[in-house]
């Protein structure tokens, strides 16, 4: 493996360690003897061909294919055939694109302007982890954490209900409950108030994704919607028995019962876990050095850096003078999200993964049977958003960001930008260029429209955008591709790196000279 001075270092073989690797060296190289190791599944280690001691060999395990394509922090595992019950254990830190610091202050200026747990995955079922910190204060409960929670602390509650405590004590007190019984009562309380309260967030969201669901969508986008529909469908089913199950706990004799957690009620292991319900929030963060195992597996860095990427636009728009908030789609997670950003009369409508219509083409008339172009078609006869009204003419328009600009005087500006956090030693380097992002970012911009009272803005020429990892001289080899050459890459830094912002700017005055973009 390689140290921090990028120098090899070799280190005894302990099975229950974790192996600390960089993402710019993605490889764990193990000395074996005997027959050579076989991992479970599809991965193979790699025969190496270099100097070993008699009767061993070198073996490569190479996740450079597999964080190229979900890069990502914390632990990596590799269940192992042969040796049998033995698996190989390597925790990656981000050093390639982004370093351990860039990710931190990525998560906390999202978490700052959005109010939502960005570090964490609490959707997908995961087994990897990674360092964290507890801190105060925590955000919000996702529904679906309040769901883990309630079901860990629900047994206790029962456990209490079927065998509760007892004390001696005279007879005027006996019919006065324990405030060792009376807890369940209260317990159940809060948590039903909170279960309530996500309901009603997760029905929300279900309604608004069965909206989406109902319009004309891509065949890869539908899908995902209807996976999303049945796991909040499941997740509301599952929160409403959970609040069948507590109501019937509550008593209102122990509701009267003043309860005061004194330290008698840590003697029993039930009332320890009644307890969390009513302790001040404690959530997690991100930690570069060695601590205790986070309870979520970390965010992959690609989704990481398109939400952050949004988070960025907003505030160089707000740098600007622009003021306005931020409206988030997600019940669990921010998987789309809008800002309405406004100054001196000119409204900037920001859009983090919009998922623009597509235009209904088994209902489009053919081009000798209609006197509109398509975009202008699908604008007066399909379903749109509302707050999003954007229409696409190919499955594959599902652009990251979408800029809408309109001025005092209602002259209207549409810009679209994608995201990539790709290495420009590897992204477009080959001869065949057409994969690159300038080349969908330019798809995207000929393929967008913004439907506006039956009237469709179209982007501007020079209005598309990519998020690219800094440093911005590394992307020379795509400024000026043919095909793509009006292309802006933009490549902020969690640094606060001024050129990404100098760019945005000029960007923005190309496509909107009529606003003073002056900071």
């Amino acid at each position: 493996m390689t140290g921090g001075d990028g120098m090899g270092v070799e280190h005894a073989w302990e099975p229950n360690t974790w192996y600390l690797i960089r993402d710019d060296r993605p490889y764990l190289d193990v000395l074996t003897r005997g027959y050579p190791a076989q991992p479970k599944g599809e991965t193979k280690l790699e025969a190496l061909d270099e100097p070993a001691p008699e009767g061993t060999r070198w073996q490569r395990w190479n996740l450079e294919a597999d964080l190229a394509y979900e890069r990502r922090l914390g632990e990596v595992v590799l269940a192992l055939k042969v040796p049998k019950n033995l698996t190989l254990r390597c925790y990656v830190v981000p050093t390639l694109l982004l370093s351990y610091r860039d990710v931190i202050a990525m998560v906390e200026d999202i978490e700052s302007e959005l109010g939502v747990t960005a570090a964490w995955d609490m959707i997908t079922e995961r087994p990897e982890r990674s360092w964290s910190r507890r801190i105060e204060g925590g955000h919000a409960m996702a529904p679906s954490e309040l769901v883990g929670l309630i079901e860990e602390e629900l047994p206790a509650a029962l456990a209490i209900r079927r065998d509760p405590f007892r004390e001696l004590g005279p007879q005027s007190r006996r019919g006065i409950p324990l405030g060792e019984n009376a807890i369940v009562s209260h317990w159940a309380i809060r948590r039903h108030g909170q279960l309530r309260q996500a309901s009603e967030l997760v029905a929300t969201e279900l309604g608004a994704l069965r909206l989406k669901g109902a319009r004309i969508n891509p065949e890869g986008r539908q899908k995902r919607i209807n996976e999303e529909i049945a796991r909040l469908a499941a997740l509301e089913q599952t929160l409403g028995e959970l609040g069948g199950s507590l109501a019937r706990l509550g008593d209102e004799v122990e509701l009267m019962t003043a309860v005061h957690p004194a330290p008698l009620f840590q003697r029993d292991h039930r009332l320890r876990r009644l307890l969390r319900a009513f302790a001040p929030r404690v959530s997690e963060a991100l930690s570069a050095v060695e601590s205790s195992r986070s309870h979520f597996p970390p965010m992959f860095l690609n989704s990481l850096w398109e939400l952050w990427g949004a988070v960025w636009l907003a505030r160089e728009l707000r740098g600007l003078g622009f003021a306005g908030p931020c409206s988030l789609d997600a019940a669990d997670m921010v998987s789309s999200c809008s800002w309405r950003l406004e100054r001196a009369g000119v409204v900037v409508e920001l859009d983090y993964e919009p998922d623009p219509v597509l235009i209904d083409y088994e209902q489009l008339p053919p081009a000798h049977d209609r006197d509109v172009p398509a975009l202008e078609w699908a604008a007066l006869h399909q379903d749109l958003d509302i707050e999003r009204p954007l229409l696409g003419t190919e499955p594959r328009c599902s652009p990251d960001y979408v800029l809408r600009i309109t001025t005092p005087s209602q002259l209207k500006s549409l810009v679209v930008g994608d995201a990539c956090l790709a290495s420009p030693d590897h992204h477009g380097t080959g001869p065949d260029k057409s994969g690159a992002k300038p080349y969908i970012v330019e798809r995207y911009r000929r393929t967008l429209g913004w439907a506006v009272k039956g009237q469709v803005v179209r982007c501007h020429p020079m209005g598309g955008f990519v998020v690219f990892p800094p440093p911005g001289a590394a992307w020379r080899h795509l400024e000026q591709v043919p095909g793509a050459g009006d292309c802006t890459l933009l490549c902020p830094s969690p640094q606060h790196v001024a050129d990404a912002s100098r760019r945005l700017i000029n960007l923005l005055r190309m496509v909107a000279p009529e606003i003073g973009w002056q900071p």
